[in-house]
C-alpha cells in the first residue's frame, strides 16, 4: 500500500492532471473528496509545441477559477510500461540502487524499441499527412530499392525522411515541422532513463521469480517536461504511460479479471490473477478501428471465458462496448468514472487515483523525477517525521512528568496550606487565649493590689494605729517624767516621712560615722522635739535623759542641738532641738535597741 494511504495529509488534496498524445494536450484539475474524485476545471489545446500548449491550458484553467500552483502529473506515450520477470521477492526487496539497476537493465531495450514508434514517418502516417504506401516509397528510395541508378540511390540515402517526403510532394513543410516539433516531446537521444516499478504475482513455472510492472522514460525528456511545468509555477511529480493507468479504477475486490483499454490507434490489454498482473500487452496501429484493436488484444491474452472483462475507452464510445459484447459473446463491464468525459480519459482518472493515494500501488506505476523513493524507513521525510514524533513523545513524556510532579506539588502545597491554616487558627486561638490570660493576670494583679491595699489598711487599723498610739503615749509619758523646773517642752511634732534621710546616712546622724552595713536602713518613725532649758548643763542632762528613756521604745536621738538664745518671756536660756528616730530594715523589720520588760509601764500609762 502507498505511504500516503496511511498518512493522507502527505498527498495534496488537489491535483493537476495532464495528458498528451504528442499533438494535443488535455488538462483537468481534480480534487480528492473523501475516497473519491471530483472534477473542478478542465481544458484542451491542439497546440503542437507542448511548452506553449501547457501555457494555453493553464491559462484557460485559471480563467475558470483555478488558483494555479501545486502539483501535477502527466500521461504521455513517451512513457513505456511493461511486465518483466525478476528474481526478486517483493517481501525481501533488494537495496534501492541495486533494484534501480535491475529495472534499468530490463527496461532499456524495451524503451529503445518503443522509441522507434515515434519516428517522423510513423508520426506523419499517424496524423494522416501521408499514407502508408507513400511512407513505404520514401523508405525504399532511402534504401536504394526504387530501381534508380546507383548515384541516385546514394543521393537519396543521405536525405532525411521528412525532407525527401516534402521534395516528393507527399507532405507540406508545415506538416513536417509539426511532426518534428511533436517528436521532440516524445523521444530523446540520451541513453539515461528513469524507471519505476511495482511488484506483481509470482511466475508460476519459474520458482523464485516474480513479475514486476515497470515504467520507464528518458531522463532528459522527463526533465524537459518538469522544466516546462516549473515555468508555469507547477511542480511535476510523476509521468505515467498513456495507456494502462485506468486499471487503478478497478474495484479492489476484483482480483481475477481482464482489462481492455482503447485510445485512437492505441490498445492496452492485461490480465490480473490473484495479487497482480500476469500478462500485459501494448498494441499500436494508428489506422485500425478501436473495435479491431480490442478484439486482437483480447484474443492475444488467451483469457478463459469465465473471467470478467472490463473496458475503458476514450473518447467515450458506448457502441464499442455493445459491439464487443456481441462479438465476444460475453458480458462486458464498462470501466469509467464520474469525472471521465470529452477532456478527461479513464487513464487520467486512474492516474489521479494512484497519485492521490486512492488506489493500490500494484495496478499503476509512474516515473518520478530523480527516481523511485527509497523504502519508508530510509526516506528522509519519514526519518524526519519519526524524529519529530520521537521528540513529540519525549516532549509529551516530559510534559506528563512535569504535570504529575506539578500535581504532586500542588497536592502537597494544599496539604501544607491546610496545615498552615490549622496552625494559623491555632495561633489565633493561642493569641486569644494569651490575651484572655493577660486580662486575667491584670485582673489578678488588680485584685492582689486591692488585696494588698486592704491588707495594709487592715494592718494599719489593726496594728499600726494601736502601736502608734502606744508609741505616742509612751513618748508623752517619758517626757512627763523628764520635765523639771529647769526644762520646758515647747513642741513635739512628726514631720513628713518623705523628706527623711536613710537612717545610716551621715546627714541623719552627723555625730556617728557612716556604717556601710546600715546604709539601707530607713527611718520608720521620726519625731521632732524642741525644748528650752535655763542652763547648758540642764539642757545636756535633758538630752541624755531623753536618749536613755527613748531606747526603751527603740528610738534614737538624732541631730541634738543646744543653742543659747531668748526663751519664753524673753528670758535668756538654751534652746534644745532633736529628733527621735525609730530605724527599720528595708523589709520593714524594726531594729530593736533594747529588750524592755513588757509588764513595766510608764507613769503616763
Amino acid at each position: 500500500m502507498k505511504f500516503n494511504r496511511f498518512l493522507p495529509f502527505a498527498t495534496p488534496s488537489q491535483l493537476l492532471v495532464c495528458e498528451t498524445d504528442g499533438f494535443s494536450l488535455r488538462a483537468a484539475v481534480l480534487r480528492r473528496s473523501d475516497q473519491d474524485l471530483e472534477l473542478l476545471y478542465q481544458a484542451k489545446t491542439e497546440q503542437v509545441d507542448m511548452a506553449e500548449g501547457l501555457g494555453d491550458v493553464l491559462t484557460a484553467l485559471k480563467k475558470q477559477g483555478w488558483q494555479g500552483g501545486g502539483s501535477a502529473i502527466l500521461l504521455s506515450p513517451a512513457v513505456f510500461s511493461s511486465l518483466v520477470e525478476l528474481p526478486v521477492n517483493p517481501r525481501k526487496p533488494r537495496p534501492l540502487l541495486q533494484m534501480v539497476e535491475l529495472a534499468r537493465w530490463e527496461a532499456e531495450p524495451l524503451l529503445l524499441q518503443h522509441v522507434t514508434r515515434w519516428s517522423v514517418g510513423h508520426l506523419l502516417v499517424g496524423q494522416g499527412y501521408m499514407t502508408e504506401e507513400q511512407a513505404r516509397a520514401v523508405m525504399e528510395m532511402q534504401q536504394g530499392k526504387s530501381g534508380g541508378s546507383l548515384a541516385l540511390a546514394e543521393q537519396f540515402s543521405l536525405r532525411r525522411f521528412g525532407d525527401l517526403a516534402v521534395e516528393l510532394g507527399y507532405i507540406k513543410r508545415s506538416q513536417l515541422n509539426a511532426c518534428l516539433t511533436g517528436q521532440e516531446w516524445l523521444k530523446a537521444a540520451d541513453e539515461a532513463i528513469e524507471v519505476g516499478w511495482a511488484a506483481q504475482s509470482a511466475v508460476e513455472d519459474i520458482p523464485g521469480t516474480f513479475n514486476w510492472l515497470i515504467s520507464c522514460v528518458h531522463q532528459s525528456l522527463l526533465r524537459r517536461w518538469a522544466d516546462a511545468f516549473a515555468r508555469q509555477g507547477v511542480k511535476l511529480r510523476t509521468m505515467y504511460p498513456l495507456t494502462g493507468c485506468s486499471a487503478a479504477l478497478l474495484p479492489s475486490a476484483e482480483t481475477h479479471a481482464v482489462l481492455l483499454e482503447a485510445q485512437p490507434g492505441l490498445g492496452f490489454s492485461t490480465r490480473m490473477s490473484g495479487s497482480g498482473y500476469t500478462t500485459l500487452r501494448h498494441y499500436l496501429n494508428l489506422h485500425k478501428a478501436p473495435l479491431d484493436i480490442c478484439l486482437e488484444s483480447y484474443h492475444a491474452l488467451h483469457a478463459p471465458p469465465r473471467e470478467p472483462v472490463w473496458l475503458a475507452s476514450w473518447p467515450p464510445a458506448p457502441e464499442l462496448a455493445a459491439s464487443l459484447e456481441h462479438m465476444l459473446e460475453l458480458e462486458l463491464h464498462p470501466l469509467t468514472h464520474a469525472v471521465v468525459g470529452d477532456k478527461v480519459s479513464p487513464g487520467m482518472a486512474g492516474a489521479a487515483y494512484h497519485a492521490l493515494g486512492l488506489a493500490d500501488d500494484e495496478r499503476c506505476v509512474g516515473v518520478r523525477l530523480g527516481g523511485p523513493l527509497p523504502a519508508l524507513h530510509d526516506r528522509l521525510e519519514v526519518r524526519a517525521a519519526a524524529l519529530c514524533l520521537a521528540l513529540l513523545l519525549l516532549l509529551g513524556a516530559s510534559e506528563l512528568s512535569l504535570w504529575v510532579r506539578k500535581s504532586s506539588v500542588d497536592t502537597y502545597k494544599q496539604q501544607v496550606d491546610a496545615s498552615w491554616q490549622s496552625i494559623d487558627e491555632a495561633v489565633k486561638r493561642i493569641n486569644a487565649r494569651t490575651a484572655e490570660i493577660a486580662q486575667i493576670k491584670e485582673k489578678i494583679k488588680s485584685a492582689r493590689t486591692e488585696q494588698s491595699r486592704l491588707e495594709n489598711l487592715a494592718r494599719f487599723y489593726d496594728e499600726d494605729i494601736p502601736e502608734r498610739m502606744d508609741l505616742v503615749k509612751g513618748v508623752l509619758g517619758m517626757l512627763q517624767t523628764l520635765v523639771d523646773n529647769e526644762v520646758i517642752i515647747e513642741r513635739l511634732d512628726e514631720p513628713d516621712k518623705s523628706a527623711l534621710k536613710p537612717a545610716g546616712s551621715p546627714a541623719a546622724n552627723p555625730t556617728l560615722p557612716p556604717n556601710p552595713l546600715s546604709d539601707k536602713r530607713i527611718e520608720a518613725e521620726n519625731l521632732v522635739l524642741e525644748a528650752w532649758a535655763l542652763s547648758d548643763s540642764a539642757a545636756q542632762m535633758f538630752i541624755k535623759r531623753v536618749g536613755d528613756a527613748a531606747a526603751r521604745w527603740d528610738l534614737q536621738v538624732r541631730e541634738p542641738k543646744v543653742t543659747f538664745g531668748k526663751g519664753p518671756l524673753s528670758s535668756s536660756g538654751f534652746s534644745i532641738s532633736l529628733r527621735l528616730v525609730k530605724s527599720a530594715e528595708p523589709d520593714g523589720k524594726i531594729i530593736r535597741l533594747s529588750n524592755p520588760n513588757p509588764h513595766e509601764t510608764t507613769p503616763f500609762e
